[in-house]
């Protein structure tokens, strides 16, 4: 219970931190939402780094998920680079186990 309160709390940090300036993936409207370039789901570890956390509008975001526009990714790599991407390709397969400590570490960091 306390681990899922923890995540959720981390979770919000994130978005209320990565999403300044505009939106990475069309460039034309303020970041609304902060997408994950490597899904939540395929990376604990990439979970709240900021290296995957893309600040992204909400209409982009929309796009990618609900419609998977690949466009959305080949915009965000166009801007970071392919050299990002592959870092990120290569770092999601590193395991991380949540815990307390590490949940608690990430939003100590995150309201700095």
């Amino acid at each position: 219970m306390k681990l899922t309160k923890l995540r959720r709390k981390a979770d919000r940090l994130v978005l209320e931190f990565y999403t300044q300036g505009l939106c990475q993936a069309c460039g034309k409207v303020p970041a609304q939402t902060c997408h994950h370039f490597v899904p939540k789901s395929q990376s604990n570890n990439l979970r709240y780094d900021p290296k995957n956390l893309v600040p992204i509008c909400n209409a982009c975001h929309f796009a990618h998920h609900t419609k998977g526009d690949p466009e959305i990714h080949r915009a965000i790599e166009r801007l970071r680079g392919s050299d990002w991407a592959d870092d990120l390709q290569k770092r999601r397969r590193i395991l991380c186990k949540f815990n307390i400590g590490y949940l608690e570490n990430i939003i100590q960091e995150l309201t700095k």
